[in-house]
């Protein structure tokens, strides 16, 4: 077996928690997702492997009959799930606004698989994991949540979960206006000075889902290229999607019209 190094340890020891698989299931999966949690997760429960495993070992006494509290507070009178109504309550108590960033990376942590709902399992766990049995806790933790953002690893991580968040239910593909709204969220936190270009250029010019490949392929973009694209040539030889040649395309053509005309 291969040897894992200290960040694909953390996180098979992050994928057990939330899943209560073995090492091996956690490696297998995570390997199959590239080493991206979300994408392991999604192997593990696409596969049929979450059958095979044993319900995960419960919560200390204490904080279970806390955080089930708190889970009651917010979940969907009618069903087992905290719904959009929840989360507005969720978002009320944390005093944040539903559309901040910050509930990003909250469902980043609690490995939210949907949008505006939480499962008891995502949530309770999710907010052990961060250590917070309260909204009281969790709001004083915010800031240091907020800053993860600014790291560069995590900040790919939440990036790359915000794909899979961001999908209706049943659809392989993140609709454009929804992959737009999040590439200015996420694009506010780690300013990309082309963010608005790019997202006017696919409203006007593309008008269509995007695919995860051009997803995740626009922050190596964003890491490599110069906003004045002056390195472009430099990495021409790179396998960008189509989309990101047609946008500098259209950029250029846009800045050579502008000095055409001054």
């Amino acid at each position: 077996m291969t040897r894992l190094n200290s960040q694909q340890k953390e996180k098979v020891n992050q994928f057990r928690s939330i899943t209560g698989s073995s090492d091996k299931i956690a490696t297998q999966c995570l390997s199959a997702g590239n080493w991206v949690v979300e994408a392991g997760i999604e192997v593990f429960f696409s596969s049929g492997l979450s059958s095979g495993v044993a319900a995960t070992p419960a919560l200390p006494s204490a904080n279970a009959r806390s955080l089930e509290a708190l889970y009651q507070r917010y979940k969907d009178p009618h069903g087992d799930l905290i719904l959009a109504e929840g989360v507005s309550k969720f978002c009320e108590d944390l005093r944040v606004d539903p559309s901040d960033v910050i509930m990003l990376v909250i469902s980043w942590h609690f490995n939210a698989a949907v949008m505006c709902e939480y499962s008891r399992q995502e949530f309770v766990w999710g907010m052990s994991s961060l250590r917070c049995d309260s909204v009281e806790q969790l709001r004083r933790i915010l800031p240091r949540l907020r800053a993860e953002l600014q790291d560069a690893t995590k900040f790919k991580e939440i990036y790359n979960f915000a794909y899979l968040w961001s999908r209706e239910k049943g659809q392989k593909c993140v609709q454009l206006c929804e992959a737009t709204g999040m590439w200015r969220l996420l694009f506010a936190a780690q300013p990309w000075p082309l963010c608005e270009a790019w997202c006017a250029f696919l409203e006007k010019h593309h008008g269509r889902a995007i695919s995860r490949d051009t997803w995740v392929q626009l922050l190596d973009f964003v890491r490599t290229i110069k906003p004045d694209l002056s390195n472009w040539e430099d990495n021409s030889m790179s396998a960008w999607p189509y989309l990101l040649d047609e946008f500098v395309e259209h950029q250029r053509a846009q800045r050579n019209a502008s000095a055409a005309s001054a």
